[in-house]
């Protein structure tokens, strides 16, 4: 996979997804989401109905990061 210039998490007890309020129980795995967190650890941004196949959602996602890039 190579060097990320980012940590990776695993779930594999599924703790974090349910944390997050994110888990869906039907299929025992996480709805699809996107969490900004800053340097500080404080989320930023969340959208917890993300789709994929819906351009404004990255846009809304690059936005907040943009954002972060200037602070």
């Amino acid at each position: 996979m190579g060097t990320l210039p980012y940590p990776l998490v695993s779930d594999w007890r599924r703790q974090t997804i349910k944390d997050y309020k994110v888990f869906n129980e039907k299929g025992e795995v996480a709805i699809r989401s996107v969490f900004v967190v800053n340097k500080e650890g404080i989320i930023t941004y969340i959208n917890t109905s993300f789709k994929a196949d819906q351009k404004e959602d990255y846009e809304a996602v690059f936005s907040e990061l943009e954002k972060l890039t200037k602070q």
